[in-house]
């Protein structure tokens, strides 16, 4: 077995969103090639920090770069559009995931039966959103695959969100704004992370929400302060 091999072993399955990996594709087409990929360059042509890790791990899955980011002719192949896109992603596909097309018919075979696959063979954690990719990928690249034309069926109706959430909350019972008019409104941010999210994130991402946190809190407090300050005048 060659270095190359071994890595790749060791390597999950893809799991990036599939319109991450599209919309990065489409971007491509139109900037020269790259010497190498990092997280800097894949936030510089769109995609958002949290899906930059998993994006960059899918790269090197497919080939499209080494290891240490540099570019491959595969890369180069696929700066392309119409017909000789599909053709390149096809071989692409059936080059990177060549242990799956070895063992499954995908244009015969359930989205269970290729889910189950990834669950053994790479990470059960992650088995439905490599799913979701390789089908999709599948797709783009013209490969038929039956699994692909069939909805995908939640498992539980309480399934954990899959991004981060940040939603504005009103609060139930407002307080008067001050006699002298300068009341503020009071903004409540939630944010959740799950374990999939922390898991498609770098620390320097991690590092981000807790100092954007930091922030709300340090204008929260400076917000409760100046409202002390201001005080009806005396009759």
């Amino acid at each position: 077995m060659t270095q190359t091999e071994a890595t790749k072993r060791k390597r999950l399955a893809p799991y990036v969103p599939p319109s991450a990996l599209s919309a990065f594709f489409d971007h491509i087409r139109y900037v020269k090639t790259p010497d190498r990929v990092d997280s800097n360059l894949v936030q510089d042509y769109g995609t958002v920090p949290g899906h930059a890790f998993a994006l960059i791990s899918a790269l090197k899955f497919l080939g499209l770069t080494e290891d240490d980011g540099t570019t491959t002719p595969a890369f180069r192949a696929l700066q392309t559009g119409g017909p000789e896109f599909q053709t390149a992603l096809s071989d692409i596909l059936k080059s990177a995931y060549a242990d799956l097309f070895s063992r499954l018919d995908v244009s015969r075979d359930s989205r269970d039966k290729i889910k189950n696959f990834f669950a053994r063979n790479y990470s059960p954690a992650t088995a439905e959103k490599a799913t979701r990719l390789f089908l999709d990928l599948c797709g783009e690249a013209g490969i038929v695959t039956t699994a692909g034309s069939q909805p995908r069926q939640v498992s539980r109706p309480t399934e954990k969100p899959t991004a981060v959430r940040v939603r504005r909350l009103a609060p139930p019972a407002p307080p008067a704004p001050p006699a002298d008019g300068t009341g503020r409104e009071r903004i409540v941010l939630e944010v959740r992370l799950t374990e999939d999210d922390l898991s498609m994130m770098t620390a320097e991402d991690i590092a981000a929400v807790f100092a954007a946190a930091g922030q709300i809190e340090v204008a929260r407090r400076r917000a409760q302060a100046d409202e002390k300050e201001v005080t009806p005048e005396a009759e």
